[in-house]
């Protein structure tokens, strides 16, 4: 009969071969997982700095609701809220047009705002826009 030492003995022997694999495997396989997250920088996102530093004419996109559009924002500034793209798109066309070849940037409130994402994506893929920034940053800042 096999005693209970010998099988806890056994057992130790086979977990610590299983480890041993799992830890190479781990380290040394080409798709294995990143041990820590690597944040990558959009290359679509602008600081306030960049965008001062932007030869020409900027155009900028307010992304905010209506209300908040009316409320205050930038000079010049196009509304393009989300709820609204058609009538807007429809609105703005001309604009839109003469700003090909133009930086744009969008922007909306705070650091939580996906919306000027959307609408930055948006005007990249179905109005053709290039190149199209999401402000990182306060866009008050450049308020007169």
């Amino acid at each position: 009969m096999i005693s209970l030492r010998s099988t806890f003995l056994q057992a130790a022997i086979l977990i610590g071969i299983s480890v041993a694999v799992a830890g190479a495997v781990a380290l040394w396989h080409p798709r294995a997982p990143a041990w820590f997250l690597v944040e990558v920088p959009d290359p679509w996102e602008i600081l306030p700095d960049e965008v001062r530093a932007l030869e020409g004419e900027v155009v900028w996109i307010d992304a905010r609701p209506r209300k908040a559009f009316e409320k205050e924002h930038l000079p010049g500034a196009l509304l393009l809220d989300e709820d609204d793209w058609g009538n807007l798109m429809f609105e703005h066309q001309d604009a839109l047009q003469e700003a090909l070849g133009k930086p744009v940037i969008v922007y909306c409130d705070g650091k939580r705002c996906t919306r000027s994402q959307s609408v930055a994506q948006k005007l990249r893929e179905l109005v053709g826009l290039d190149p199209v920034y999401v402000l990182k940053g306060n866009w008050r800042e450049f308020a007169p």
